[in-house]
C-alpha cells in the first residue's frame, strides 16, 4: 500500500528531481559532457513536468467535478486509486455529493410526475406561458377545451378566438372574466382566472379556463321558470278576477236566451252589483298595467354614466332625502363613514336608487322591533375595494324566501311590486360590483354592496 501513497509519490519525485538537480550541478562542471548535460538538463525538466502533472491531477478531478455539476452530469465517479488514503475523504466527499445530486433528481422528477398527474386530472383547462408568450404548460382539458393538441406560443390563441387572447393576455392575477367563444361551431362561455409568479428571475402567468355554459343554461332555465311562476301568479290574481267578475256583469245584464235585458228591468241591487263589478275590474286591470310598466322598466334601466364618486357624499344625499322617513317610522339611523374621501366610479342616480331600495327594504324590515335601527356603514375590504352595509334589527328573512327575493316580481308585502332587489342587483351589475346579504331569523338582515 506504501507504493499508493501520494505523499510517498511525491516524496520519491522530489527525491529523484534533487538528484538529477545535483548530479547535474556536478555534470555542469564538465567541460567534456555535453551530451550528458543536455540529457540530465531533459530529465530535469521531464521530472518538473511530472512533479506538477502528478499534483495537478486532483485539481482536474475537482474542475471535471465542478462540471458535472455545471451540465448536471452526475453519472461521474471518483476513486482515490494509487491516491493514499489522504484522498479517501475527498473522493467520499466528491461521491456522497453526486450521489445527493442524483437523489435530488429522482425527488425532483417524481414531484414533476406526480404534478403532472395532478394537472391532467382536472377538469379545468390550464395554460402557462412566459412573459415572451412561450407556453410552458397546458393540460388535457386545455387540449380538448381549445381544440388544440398543442400550441407553442399564446399567440396561436388569436386563430382560436381574438377576443379570447386580448382576454388572456390583460387579465389581472386574481381577476376574472367571462368570455364568449366558438369554437368548431360551439359556443363556449368560459370563466377566465389567472395568476402571476416568477421562478428563476423568469415571469409566468396561469391562466385557467372554465366552461360555464351548462351551469349558466341551468341557472337561467331556472330562472325563468322562478320568473315565469311569479309572472303566472300577479297576472292569474288579475285576470281570474275580472273573468268572474266580467260573468257576473254578463249574467245580471242579459236573460236566459242571452239577450241584453232592458236597462227598466234591472233593479237596483243588480245595478249596484254591476256598478261594483266594473269598478272593481278597471281597479284590477289598473294593477295589471302598473304591473307592465313595472316589468318595462325593470328591462329598459338606463346605461350608467360613470363619474367619480365620493361614497361620503353618496351616503349623505339618500341620508338627507329620507330622513323624514325615518322619523315618520321613528326608526333609529346609524351612519358609520370614514372621513376620508373614499371614492368609485359610478353613476350616482343609479347607486342612490339601489341604497334607497335597501334603505326603505330595511325601515320596513323593522316595523314592529323593539328599539328599530337601521345602520348604514361604509369600509374598505382586505383588498381595498370599497364597500357599503345597510344592516337592520328586524326578523329577518325567512329560510323559504332566501333563494327568492332577487326574483322580479317576488315580494311579501301587500303593496310591493317585486322589483327593487332585481333593480338593485341589475344596477351592481353594470357597475361590476356585486350584492350580497346575511339574513338572521329573529336578529334581522345585513346587505352589502361591493364595488
Amino acid at each position: 500500500m506504501i507504493f499508493k501513497s501520494f505523499r510517498f509519490n511525491i516524496v520519491v519525485r522530489v527525491l529523484f528531481l534533487a538528484l538529477a538537480v545535483f548530479v547535474f550541478q556536478f555534470v555542469w562542471e564538465q567541460h567534456n559532457w555535453p551530451m550528458t548535460k543536455l540529457f540530465f538538463g531533459a530529465a530535469i525538466a521531464g521530472l518538473v513536468i511530472e512533479l506538477i502533472r502528478y499534483v495537478e491531477k486532483t485539481n482536474r478531478d475537482l474542475q471535471n467535478f465542478l462540471l458535472a455539476i455545471k451540465h448536471k452530469d452526475f453519472t461521474l465517479t471518483f476513486s482515490s486509486e494509487k491516491r493514499g488514503k489522504s484522498f479517501s475523504g475527498l473522493k467520499d466527499a466528491f461521491n456522497q455529493i453526486i450521489k445527493g445530486y442524483q437523489d435530488l433528481r429522482a425527488e425532483k422528477e417524481s414531484h414533476y410526475q406526480y404534478l403532472q398527474n395532478v394537472i391532467e386530472h382536472v377538469s379545468v383547462a390550464l395554460l402557462c406561458y412566459s412573459r415572451n408568450g412561450e407556453i410552458m404548460l397546458m393540460n388535457h382539458a386545455a387540449s380538448e377545451l381549445l381544440s388544440r393538441p398543442y400550441m407553442s406560443n399564446i399567440s396561436i390563441l388569436a386563430r382560436i378566438n381574438e377576443e379570447l387572447l386580448e382576454a388572456v393576455q390583460n387579465i389581472e392575477t386574481g381577476e376574472k372574466k367571462l368570455v364568449k367563444v366558438v369554437i368548431n361551431e360551439d359556443l363556449k362561455h368560459l370563466a377566465v382566472q389567472a395568476t402571476e409568479f416568477k421562478l428563476q428571475q423568469t415571469e409566468y402567468k396561469l391562466v385557467s379556463f372554465q366552461d360555464i355554459r351548462s351551469e349558466l343554461d341551468e341557472k337561467e332555465v331556472d330562472t325563468w321558470q322562478k320568473l315565469i311562476r311569479v309572472l303566472t301568479h300577479e297576472i292569474m290574481n288579475s285576470v281570474t278576477p275580472i273573468i268572474s267578475l266580467a260573468k257576473v256583469v254578463n249574467t245580471l245584464m242579459t236573460d236566459e236566451k242571452g239577450i241584453r235585458k232592458p236597462l227598466r228591468d234591472i233593479d237596483e241591487d243588480d245595478a249596484d252589483d254591476i256598478l261594483n263589478s266594473v269598478q272593481t275590474i278597471e281597479s284590477r286591470s289598473k294593477g295589471l298595467l302598473h304591473f307592465v310598466h313595472a316589468y318595462r322598466n325593470l328591462t329598459r334601466i338606463q346605461k350608467p354614466n360613470f363619474k367619480t364618486i365620493v361614497i361620503r357624499d353618496l351616503i349623505s344625499r339618500v341620508e338627507s332625502l329620507l330622513r323624514p322617513e325615518f322619523e315618520k317610522r321613528k326608526v333609529t339611523l346609524q351612519v358609520a363613514v370614514p372621513e376620508s374621501d373614499l371614492s368609485i366610479q359610478g353613476d350616482a342616480e343609479l347607486l342612490e336608487q339601489v341604497l334607497i331600495n335597501l334603505i326603505k327594504n330595511a325601515i320596513e324590515a323593522v316595523e314592529g322591533t323593539p328599539s328599530p335601527t337601521v345602520e348604514i356603514s361604509v369600509f374598505q375590504l382586505h383588498d381595498q375595494r370599497p364597500s357599503i352595509q345597510v344592516k337592520d334589527n328586524g326578523q329577518g328573512i325567512d329560510d323559504e324566501y332566501v333563494d327568492k327575493i332577487f326574483i322580479p316580481f317576488f315580494t311579501t308585502k301587500k303593496k310591493g311590486s317585486g322589483i327593487g332587489l332585481s333593480l338593485s342587483l341589475q344596477i351592481m351589475r353594470m357597475h361590476k360590483g356585486s350584492i350580497n346579504f346575511h339574513t338572521t331569523a329573529g336578529s334581522g338582515t345585513t346587505f352589502t354592496l361591493n364595488f
